[in-house]
């Protein structure tokens, strides 16, 4: 049967993971997860700074692999995979927090399993739309997960009064009446002293509102609202659209670099400069809006107003890409950046439609059933590959049967679909993708990207899509933990390359090619 295949071949991962994954590195053995594994060598991969070498353990980036431990002891009823993920979770919050209670991991810091010691680049914090599994760590500590998500509010926030903030938090600071502050409001943009991102923002908004969710305290979810009001506020009046800032910083180094605009292209009027806003941010918005139900309505509407702009503005059926815009609606093209500085040629090209795009306007379209929503799923779906999905929902489909689709994304995007419509096409066409992917993206037991790439990251969303197809094709009433399209990192320099990304020099690099 389909329904244990798939539950097979996350076992056999998980299975892999506790085996070769663990802490055995360096004098000091701990219960910690390394980040991944080269899937010939069964040893973990290894970053280079400094001619120091590294081996990361980044508790941030395995938070889909704690869902999948979570999850898979669920469906098996064997306690030793949610045990292992208690162990790791547990010795991080006892040895791995600053006195403010906010771990060492993130965007540019984490534990090296090989030196025993936390490394990475110039210690701070960050948080880019990595939603880590809050719901676990309250079951394993509650006043550990509460000092942690006050910790990285007060650690990143610069500016109670406008809620300016800064991607980078710093450590050691002092979060003592972090929800007591007072707030003023005002006016969106600002010229601010942070940088507000809202895929760090959305991890913010996440903490604090599922803080909320747990404990019962409304002031968290009184200041989540508060900070996804200000990137609602920042968006131009009649096209709707947002930028992925609300405020524009004091070096003005977007508005410098275009001075044909006049002022009209800076870091709070340039859509989708990042692909984040109308992907994770909006995925982010409408699952916190599932989650927290009636407390949660207004996420919700942020995340369906927001995919309704970007749908309505921007849209290439043609090509299924996504134009770069200003919010007042102005196209923008690679031709248009005529000086040097921060915004690359690149960011201005047209950004496919992907999966990371499919996922959100089916979760729209389940929560809302919005027609727009259901025709942006059909014609992305098409763009990629999935056939018709049907001019109305679950009606007149022609799905590719044939397709040769392994994404995760649009399993989870079509199990969407199908909680929605009850539609059997929509369930079958998420086996076909499974079964591809199970026979183009498993070398070893492990996850990769493809049989031709060496090195796998444990927290690919692979297994818990299996995990989610399953619990479908069963009808089973407890869904595993769900999913929040996060995609954890680390960004740090690496010695002959320059600043890079782990999912570049490593989960990137192809079987035969030398280590950088």
């Amino acid at each position: 049967m389909k329904a244990e295949q798939y539950l097979n071949a996350v076992k056999t991962f998980a299975d892999k993971v506790l085996d070769h994954g663990r802490d055995v590195y360096g004098p000091k053995r701990t219960p910690l997860f390394v980040d991944g594994i080269n899937v010939d060598t069964l040893q973990p991969p290894i970053w280079k700074k400094n001619g120091e070498k590294w081996i990361l353990s980044n508790l941030a980036t395995q938070q889909t692999l704690i869902r999948v431990l979570d999850g898979l002891s669920s469906a098996t009823g064997d306690p030793k995979y949610r045990n292992a993920a208690i162990a790791a979770t547990k010795y991080a919050f006892e040895n791995l927090c600053d006195p403010s209670g906010l771990l060492y991991w993130g965007g540019h810091w984490c534990y090296d399993a090989l030196g025993d010691k936390t490394v990475g680049e110039n210690k701070v914090h960050e948080f880019k739309h990595h939603y880590p599994y809050y719901e676990f760590m309250w079951r394993i500590d509650p006043e550990a997960t509460k000092r942690l998500i006050e910790a990285a509010w007060a650690a990143h926030v610069l500016n109670w009064e406008n809620l300016d903030f800064n991607r980078h938090g710093t450590y050691g600071v002092d979060p003592t009446g972090v929800w007591d502050h007072t707030y003023k409001d005002g006016k969106v943009p600002f010229i601010g002293k942070g940088l507000t991102f809202m895929m760090s923002g959305t991890d913010l908004i996440y903490a604090a509102a599922m803080l909320s969710y747990f404990s019962g305290d409304p002031k968290p979810l009184v200041w989540a609202e508060r900070l996804a009001q200000r990137y609602m506020d920042a968006r131009h009046p009649m096209t709707k659209l947002g930028a992925e800032n609300f405020s524009d910083p004091e070096s003005r180094r977007v508005e410098k670099q275009f001075p044909e605009f006049g002022g009209r292209f800076t870091e709070a009027t340039v859509v989708d400069l990042y692909g984040a806003r109308y992907t994770y941010c909006a995925a982010c918005l409408l699952r916190l809006g599932e989650t927290l139900g009636p407390k949660g309505r207004k996420f919700m509407q942020w995340g369906l107003e927001d995919l309704t702009a970007r749908a309505k503005y921007g849209y290439d059926e043609e090509t299924n890409s996504f134009w770069a815009m200003l919010i007042d609606g102005t196209k923008l093209t690679p031709a248009d950046r005529k000086h040097d500085g921060y915004v690359e040629a690149r960011w201005l090209e047209k950004r496919p439609a992907g999966s990371q795009y499919f996922f959100p306007y089916a979760l729209a379209y389940k929560l809302s059933r919005d027609k727009l929503m259901w025709d942006m799923v059909r014609k992305i779906g098409k763009g990629l590959g999935l056939g018709d999905l049907g001019k109305e929902p679950g009606k007149d489909s022609a799905v590719n049967t044939s397709t040769n689709a392994d994404d995760p994304l649009l399993i989870f995007g079509l199990l969407e679909l199908y909680e929605a419509t009850k539609s059997q096409v929509y369930l079958d066409l998420a086996q076909k993708i499974a079964d591809n992917a199970l026979e183009s993206r498993v070398t070893n037991g492990f996850f990769v990207q493809s049989r031709n790439h060496v090195n796998a990251k444990f927290d690919d969303p692979l297994p818990l899509a299996l995990l989610h197809l399953r619990a479908a094709l069963l009808e089973l009433p407890d869904k595993p933990p769900a999913y929040w399209l996060s995609n954890g990192y680390l960004h740090c320099p690496y010695d002959g390359v320059g600043r890079t990304y782990d999912r570049i020099v490593i989960y990137s690099r192809l079987r035969g090619e030398p280590e950088p």
